[in-house]
């Protein structure tokens, strides 16, 4: 399940694409349960303000989940440390 803030790439599009979840709908099926999601492309030709509407199945997370809040890193040292001061920088 996708979840406000998630980055993930559209599949249905013929190169990936960055977008993040801005939001996230649920909804039953008979296999269970799916969302219709709303991307906000972060990169591509859309104009500013222009919002993706894609089922949960037609999109993939961003590689490694470094992109996807929520998700751990498969790599830590890949994921920006919250408070850390610029190198070479006094505290």
């Amino acid at each position: 399940m996708y979840r406000l803030g998630d980055y993930v790439y559209p599949s249905d599009l013929p190169r990936r694409f960055l977008c993040r979840v801005a939001a996230a709908e649920d909804f039953d099926v008979p296999a269970g349960t799916s969302q219709i999601l709303r991307l906000e492309p972060l990169e591509g030709p859309w104009p500013q303000g222009t919002l993706l509407v894609r089922l949960d199945k037609a999109v993939r997370a961003a590689e490694n989940g470094c992109y996807t809040r929520g998700r751990r890193c498969s790599n830590p040292a890949e994921k920006p440390r919250r408070g850390s001061l610029a190198r070479g920088t006094a505290a």
